[in-house]
């Protein structure tokens, strides 16, 4: 099954831009038409317990734009295939087109800083 962080309950909702943070993951059981989705709210409190709400729903495929490094290195020692899908706006359709079409690449295949960082709300060691 593959799950990526959405902003709404609807087929036309955009990915969410921080994968911990989003407000429900949809699980789309099949990526070609008809699509079989299924919306679940997130109540996990960090990318973490984000990562084993979906792996306890079956997820085998993550669509992502911003994921936090544990969260990334504790779904690849799942086996999760991760891809990055940009910072561009994608609906749920189009991502799955994009996946179907062979557009995305694993993300442990390039930059992590391209999906670590997300701009002012990077994350920054506290020399304190």
């Amino acid at each position: 099954m593959i799950a990526m962080a959405v902003k709404n309950k609807n087929i036309d909702s955009a990915i969410a831009p921080l994968f911990g943070k989003a407000k429900y993951f949809a699980i789309i059981n099949n990526s070609q038409e008809p699509l079989d989705i299924e919306f679940i709210e997130n109540g996990a409190q960090s990318g973490t317990e984000a990562i084993e709400l979906l792996i306890s729903n079956q997820v085998s495929t993550i669509l992502m734009s911003h994921m936090g490094e544990k969260p990334f290195s504790i779904a690849l020692a799942r086996d999760l295939a991760i891809y990055y899908v940009g910072s561009e706006r994608l609906t749920i359709k189009e991502a799955l087109n994009k996946l179907n079409n062979n557009e995305f690449k694993l993300a442990k295949d390039i930059d992590t800083n391209l999906f670590f960082k997300h701009g002012k709300h990077a994350h920054h060691e506290n020399n304190h």
